[in-house]
C-alpha cells in the first residue's frame, strides 16, 4: 500500500544534517487517509459530559477553522525571515509543533474539528474528561480548539487507550489553545495505545497577557509516536509549563519537537522531559527556547532526564537556545545514563533484586509526570500499563535482553 511521506517536527533553524534532526519523516498510508475521510466523527470518542457553562461546537470544517485562524492572526506580526533563520512553522496561520503538513493532511481527510470555549471569568471546577477508546484496526484523527476567554479557568484531560493490548491502528490528535488575558488552563494528554498503533499529537498555543498554560503529556504506548508542541508567548507576563513523560520499548520509537517562543516581556517558560528507553528503543527530540526581539526579562528553563535500560538504544537530542533579545535568561540541562553497578549493589544489599530495582527506577522517572494528572483513575491506568512491561519477566535479569 502506498505511503505519503510528510515532513514534520521541524527545527526552527537548520543544523548539521548528520544527526538527521532538522525534521522527521511521517508515513501515512493512502488507505488510512481514505478510512478517516469516510468515517463518522468523532469515531472513537466516548461521549463526554461537558459542563453546561462552556460552549461546545462539533463538526467544524478544518478549512473553516484554518480560515478563522488566518483572520485572527492578521494582527500578529509574523516574520518571514528573522535573525538568520527561516521560521518554517509560520507557513501556518496558527503554528503547531508538527507543522503545516499535518494541517494539510487534516484538510485533505476532511476530519471535522471541535471548538470548546470557556466564557469570560467562568471557572470550571471539575476536569473535563475526553476518553478515546480505539478498537483493533481503528484509524482516526481528532481535532480541537480550546478557547479560554479572559479570566476563565479549566482543566482538560484527554486519555487515549486501546480495546485490545495487541491492537493495531492509527490515532492522531491535534489541539490548539487560545489563552486570553488572565486565563488559566491545565491540559493533560495520556496515551496508552497498544504497540501496533501509529500515534501523533500536534499542539499549538497562543498566550495573551498574564495567562497561565500548563501542559502535561504522558506517552506510554504505540509503535511509532510523533509529538509536536509549539507555544507562542505573545502577552507580557504569560506563563507556560510543560511536563512530558515517556517510555520507549524494544522496536518502538518516538520523535519529539517542543518549541517555546518568547515574545512578551517578563514571560516564563519551563519544559521538563522525563523518559525511559528500553532495549532497542529509538528516540529523537528537539527542545527549543526561542527568545524574540522585545522579550525583555523573559525566563526560559528546559531540562531532560533520560534513563536508558538496555543496549542498542538510539538517543538523539538537540537542545536549542535562540536569542534576539539580550536581557533574557535561558537555561538548558540534560542528563542521561544507565543504572550503575554501584546503585544495583546498594539496592541488593537492602533486599531489592535487580528486576525490582529496574522497575522502581522506571516508575520513579515516570511518576514525575504521572503525579501531575488530576485524576486517580487515569493515574492508575497509566500504572497498569507500565505493569505490562514486566508481565512476561521471569526475574532473571542476567538473561534479559535489556540487561546492561
Amino acid at each position: 500500500m502506498a505511503d505519503n511521506i510528510l515532513k514534520v517536527n521541524h527545527l526552527p533553524v537548520l543544523t548539521w544534517f548528520h544527526n538527521q534532526l532538522n525534521d522527521a519523516e511521517f508515513k501515512v498510508k493512502d488507505s488510512t487517509e481514505e478510512a478517516i475521510r469516510t468515517a463518522d466523527h468523532p469515531a472513537y470518542l466516548v461521549k463526554p459530559e461537558f459542563p453546561k457553562e462552556i460552549i461546545v461546537k462539533e463538526g467544524v470544517s478544518p478549512t473553516d477553522l484554518l480560515k478563522m485562524y488566518e483572520d485572527e492572526g492578521a494582527s500578529i506580526n509574523r516574520e518571514t525571515y528573522v535573525a538568520g533563520k527561516y521560521p518554517i512553522y509560520h507557513e501556518q496561520p496558527f503554528a503547531t509543533g508538527m507543522g503545516k503538513e499535518i494541517d494539510d493532511l487534516i484538510v485533505k481527510m476532511g476530519a471535522p474539528a471541535r471548538v470548546i470555549e470557556v466564557p469570560e471569568n467562568v471557572k470550571i471546577k471539575d476536569p473535563v474528561y475526553l476518553h478515546y477508546l480505539y478498537p483493533d484496526g481503528s484509524e482516526d484523527v481528532d481535532t480541537s480548539l480550546i478557547r479560554m476567554r479572559a479570566g476563565s479557568e479549566m482543566t482538560v484531560i484527554q486519555y487515549m487507550d486501546s480495546q485490545s493490548p495487541s491492537g493495531r491502528g492509527f490515532a492522531g490528535t491535534q489541539t490548539r489553545v487560545i489563552m486570553e488575558k488572565g486565563a488559566k488552563l491545565h491540559l493533560v494528554k495520556v496515551q496508552c495505545l497498544a504497540d501496533g498503533f501509529t500515534y501523533f499529537n500536534d499542539m499549538g498555543s497562543r498566550l495573551a497577557e498574564d495567562s497561565d498554560f500548563r501542559y502535561t503529556e504522558l506517552s506510554l504506548g504505540a509503535k511509532e509516536s510523533y509529538l509536536g508542541t509549539y507555544t507562542d508567548q505573545i502577552g507580557d507576563e504569560s506563563k507556560f509549563r510543560a511536563d512530558l513523560g515517556f517510555i520507549i520499548t524494544k522496536g518502538t520509537s518516538i520523535d519529539i519537537n517542543y518549541d517555546d517562543v518568547f515574545r512578551g516581556k517578563k514571560t516564563e517558560g519551563v519544559m521538563r522531559f522525563n523518559g525511559v528507553l528500553m532495549e532497542g528503543a529509538v528516540k529523537s527530540s528537539r527542545e527549543s527556547l526561542d527568545f524574540r526581539k522585545g522579550s525583555i526579562d523573559a525566563n526560559g528553563d528546559e531540562e531532560e532526564n533520560i534513563l536508558m535500560l538496555g543496549k542498542n538504544i538510539e538517543n538523539k537530542t538537540i537542545p536549542l537556545i535562540l536569542g534576539e533579545e539580550e536581557k533574557v535568561n535561558g537555561r538548558h540541562a540534560a542528563s542521561s545514563g544507565k543504572l550503575s553497578e554501584d546503585m544495583l549493589f546498594y539496592m541488593e544489599t537492602r533486599g531489592i533484586d535487580e528486576r525490582a530495582a529496574r522497575e522502581m527506577m522506571i516508575r520513579s522517572n515516570i511518576s514525575r509526570v504521572s503525579r501531575l494528572i488530576p485524576n486517580d483513575e487515569i493515574r492508575a491506568a497509566a500504572d497498569m500499563f507500565i505493569d505490562r512491561l514486566f508481565a512476561n519477566c521471569d526475574g532473571d535479569c542476567r538473561n534479559c535482553p535489556s540487561h546492561n
